[in-house]
This record gives C-alpha cells, structure tokens and sequence, in this order.
C-alpha cells in the first residue's frame, strides 16, 4: 500500500482526529450530546447575549455558575460555537481556576480556529484540573473523577498543540492524561494516534488495544486498532481486527475497507475474498478512493482488465495528481489492446512525475 493512501487512512498527526475529539461527548464534560444539541436549538441568541451579560457580573454564585456552565455545553453541542466562546470566556473571566469553564472556552476557540487562545485556555484548564487531582482528603470516587477531568484537558491540549505540529509535546499530553486515568477511551485513543503519528506502532496498537477493552464496539478505536496491527507486522491480529470491526459495524465501509487492502495485499487465496471486501466498502462509499484503486489493480492483475477500468478511472477522479491510477489504466488498456488510450495514460503519469520534480524542495 502506497504511503499517501496509508495516510488517507490513518492520519499521521493528531490534526485529523480534531473535529472527532474535539465535539466527543468527555465523561464529565458533556452531557447525552443529542439532549444538549436539542437544547440548544430552543435557545434564542437574546437569551445567550444576557447569559453571557451575566457572566460577566461580579461576584458570581455557584448556583448561577453550574448553570451557565451548562448552557455553554448546550450550545457547544449545538455547534453554536462564537456564542460559546463569548460565555465560557466571561466564566473564566470570573472563575480563572475553573477547570469547566476554561476547558469550554479553548473546546469553543478550536471548532473556531481559534488555536492561539484554545491553547492558552487548554493550557490553563490542564493546570487547574492537575490542581484539583493534588488536593488532599479525597475520598477513592472523588478522586476517579478529578483524574478523568484532568485526563479530558490533557486530551484536548494534545490535540490543540498538535494543529501546530507539536507532535512530541502533544504526545506527552496523551502519555500523561493515559497514566493519569487508565480507563479513560479518549486518553487511550489519542495516546494510540499520536504514537501512530511517532511511528511507535507497536506502543499505538497497545493503547489502541487499551480503547477496545473500554468500548469493544467503537468503530475508530477497531479501525485504527487493526491498522496500528498492520504497521508493526502482525497481519494476522490486523485481519482478526478487521473482521472484527466488520462484523460488528457491516454498514460501515471501514472494516470491509482494512480487511479488503489486506487480504489483497497478502495475495493467494484469500485475494477473492478481499476483492469481495472491498466491493463492499465501494457499496457502502463509492468515493474511496483507497478502494477504487486497490480494487482495479488487483483485477489488472489477475486477467478482469475490463472490470478494472471502471474502478481506475474513478479512482484518478478521486485523486487527480497521483500517478498509480492512471499507471494501472495504462496497463489495463494496453491488456484490451487499447493502445491509444494506455498510451495517453502513460502520458499522464510522466506529466505528473515532471510537475512532482518541478515542484519538489
């Protein structure tokens, strides 16, 4: 598999995973985010402007705090996010050691782009949760409960820094929210991607593996589970992985897409098989272009140029300025004696090859 399709599949930072962790619903953060983006949705933009109003009075009680904490959440899952940022960042105005509230505010500014303040407030809320871990006489409960916060803001900061390419610091912050709480899925899961990211891909398929013993049936932590697997060389634990995921999420393209490359890959008789898997993935997202191009090589290869064109020439719409697909089309074509047409995709590859040599540091 070639190294920009593996990338495709499995960003190497944590950059691609932001929008997912980024609006996951953390344990103690978020509630049901269903519930809260209903919520949200009943909120006029004049209630929000004199919550935020009031946010900013002084002295808040703790009454009036929990409450428009929760209207923050509310409109956080609403995807309601300047009006967010606006009321957390007045809360933590007000309450600057509130872990709650400085995490809102650097959750709002990142879905904003807003990546110099989500780090200054990212950062803040790692200090304040850790504070509050550090507090002496707390009972075995309260304790789970200040490192699980503390684990969501280590988390959040591993992502912000990594839209920076901190790679090695936002891999300290998944390494310390996963020691800090174990049990933790997100800390687990982006612990797994930014070892991925440092190609430690025995240590990802670890904490990978970490994530599936928390949710067995999460399709991410499946998925990139198998395909940590497949990175450090165990193709059988990959393909068990894969099947799997397949088995418990059929509609979903991702496993039939891990499995498929895979058993191709492989060759011998499992190669039908794969085809079939990846046949499938198509069905279910015919905008793969992994898939397109697998699928038509292999079919190049085994004597169905025919059935393979289809899937080359998708495969090049999907992804105009790599070469593979229309090397694959020139092979195919030459095999249906379509020499003019192999002729004008051999011509394409060496144009593409030129415009990469052109352009290249």
């Amino acid at each position: 598999m070639c190294a920009r399709a593996r990338r495709q599949r499995v960003g190497p930072r944590l950059r691609s995973a932001a929008p997912a962790l980024c609006l996951a619903a953390c344990a103690f953060f978020f509630a049901a985010p269903s519930a809260r983006a209903r919520q949200a949705e009943q909120l006029s933009a004049a209630r929000v402007a004199r919550a935020v109003e009031e946010a900013r009075r002084s002295p808040l009680p703790d009454e009036a705090v929990a409450r428009l904490l929760a209207l923050g959440y509310q409109l956080v899952s609403g995807k309601r996010f300047a009006e967010a940022a606006d009321l957390f960042g007045a809360l933590a105005e007000q309450r600057p050691n509130d872990s709650s509230a400085l995490y809102g505010a650097a959750l709002a500014n990142l879905n904003l782009s807003r990546t110099v303040p989500a780090e200054r407030f990212a950062r803040l809320a790692v200090n304040a949760a850790l504070a509050a871990v550090g507090q002496s006489a707390l009972t075995p409960e309260a304790l789970r409960e200040r490192r699980a916060r503390a684990a969501d803001a280590l988390v959040l900061l591993a992502v912000v820094v990594a839209f920076r390419s901190a790679d090695a610091e936002a891999l300290k912050a998944a390494r310390q929210a996963a020691q800090l709480s174990p049990e933790h899925f997100d800390a687990q899961f982006t612990l797994g991607r930014a070892l991925y990211g440092a190609s430690d891909f025995a240590g990802a398929a670890r904490a990978f593996r970490a994530a599936v013993r928390l949710r067995p049936a999460d399709p991410r932590a499946l998925f990139f589970l198998a395909t940590a697997l497949e990175r450090s060389g165990e193709a059988d634990a990959a393909l068990a992985a894969y099947r799997d995921l397949s088995a418990r999420r059929p509609d979903a393209s991702e496993g039939h897409l891990g499995l498929g490359v895979l058993l191709v890959k492989r060759g011998g008789e499992g190669v039908e098989e794969g085809l079939k898997a990846l046949a499938r993935a198509l069905e279910i997202n015919p905008d793969l272009y992994e898939a397109r191009v697998t699928l038509g090589r292999a079919l190049v290869a085994r004597g169905r140029a025919a059935e393979a064109v289809e899937h080359l020439k998708r495969a090049a719409a999907l992804a105009p300025d790599n070469p593979e697909p229309h090397y694959q089309l020139s092979l195919a074509y030459r095999r249906l004696g379509r020499a003019q047409e192999a002729a004008a995709e051999s011509a394409i590859v060496k144009r593409i090859h030129e415009s990469r040599r052109a352009t290249a540091p």
